[in-house]
């Protein structure tokens, strides 16, 4: 894995000015390159519309792993190799361990298991909303599936195999329910408890991926037209087609009101964010590939890892968008595709990067 390349020399801070106003901004800025650093950063001549700085602080690096979650400030879900087992026996070349899921504390560096398995790979953990209850999935030769299980008792809770094993995605939608899009077609949704309830308005669709947010699901077909985005309401049934064509991924804000949307158009790909009609508010980022968009948690910001190609040269790196200001800043440079999740206080930014079929994680702090 290329490391993650802090864009300023160790603990210097990157500070970025932003106006309120877009066409002042390309008036008075001049482009400065930091020297040894090959980022790009803007530097204004006006302090006018001057609002608090972004400023980046240290980057930690934990090769090897996946995190997926954080349970607190200091506090992690990740997936690795779990050498106590032998390698994959499944596999024709057993190159690989099997990986298992772990609480890792980032202060004493100790790691806890908390569901490890012969011959599978499990990794996809996150916490439902109240912290009591993990989602994850298994996979060894074939298809994934998903399960949940107890933080609190320890114990797994079987959420029926033969169906949400047959689902390709699942999220959480509130504390006690997950909804995910089936292999079969159409859509599920699963308890806690370990009731399991196809969603009979869907059945008919191909689904790429379902999400829902309070009130209100919206999914991406296959099919008819390909990678078209709908809302339907949860109470009424009513369906809507969005004006959002070629989806990739939507992201729900977290009040709800917002859809951060990856598209394809033509041969490169685009970020936006519209409303939760399909209305474009604004274009964040356009480039050849464009990933891991993710919500601060106080939606002000958006992180996400972009793309480009200049003179016959690809150009990659992550980026913070600051929603406000409609202002992006690089962050780190020389970074393909990620995932990407934010602490709950919104400081830190776990970022995973897959090299070669190996999981590295990354720890931005915000200051």
């Amino acid at each position: 894995m290329k490391k993650l390349i802090l864009c300023t020399i160790t603990l210097l801070l990157v500070l970025l000015t932003l106006y309120a106003c877009s066409d002042e901004r390309e008036e008075n800025k001049t482009d400065i390159e930091k020297p040894g650093e090959g980022i790009i950063v803007s530097e204004n001549e006006s302090n006018e519309n001057e609002v608090d700085p972004i400023s980046i602080g240290k980057i930690e690096n934990y090769e090897g792993m996946e995190i997926t979650d954080w349970i607190d400030e200091h506090t992690v879900v990740l997936a690795k190799e779990n050498q106590e087992f032998e390698k994959m026996s499944l596999l024709e070349n057993a190159e690989f361990y099997p990986r298992s899921i772990y609480v890792y504390n980032l202060d004493t560096k100790e790691f806890k298991t908390i569901k490890a398995q012969k011959d599978m790979f499990l990794g996809g953990a996150t916490l439902s909303p109240d912290k009591n209850h993990l989602l994850y999935y298994e996979n060894s030769i074939g298809d994934i599936a998903y399960y949940m299980m107890s933080l609190g008792e320890g114990e797994k809770t079987l959420v029926t195999e033969d169906i949400i094993g047959s689902v390709y995605t699942a999220e959480w939608t509130d504390e006690n329910h997950v909804i995910g899009a089936s292999y079969a077609g159409g859509a599920v949704m699963a308890d806690t408890e370990g009731n399991v309830t196809p969603i009979a308005e869907l059945q008919e669709e191909q689904l790429f991926n379902v999400h829902k947010m309070q009130e209100k699901i919206y999914y991406i077909t296959t099919e008819n037209p390909s990678f078209q985005v709908y809302k339907m309401d949860w109470n009424t049934k009513e369906k809507k087609k969005l004006p959002l064509e070629n989806a990739e991924r939507i992201t729900l804000s977290p009040d709800g009101k917002q859809l951060l949307v990856t598209q394809t158009t033509g041969n490169t790909k685009r970020l936006i964010i519209a409303d939760t009609d399909g209305n474009i508010q604004s274009i964040i980022a356009e480039g050849s590939d464009v990933t891991g968009a993710s919500w601060s948690p106080n939606q002000q910001m958006i992180v996400y890892q972009s793309s480009s190609i200049i003179n016959g040269e690809e150009k990659s790196g992550l980026h913070l968008y600051e929603v406000t200001s409609d202002e992006s800043i690089q962050i780190v440079q020389d970074i393909g595709n990620v995932k990407t999740k934010w602490s709950p206080s919104g400081k830190k930014i776990s970022v995973v990067e897959l090299d070669e079929k190996i999981y590295n994680s990354s720890i931005i702090s915000i200051d």
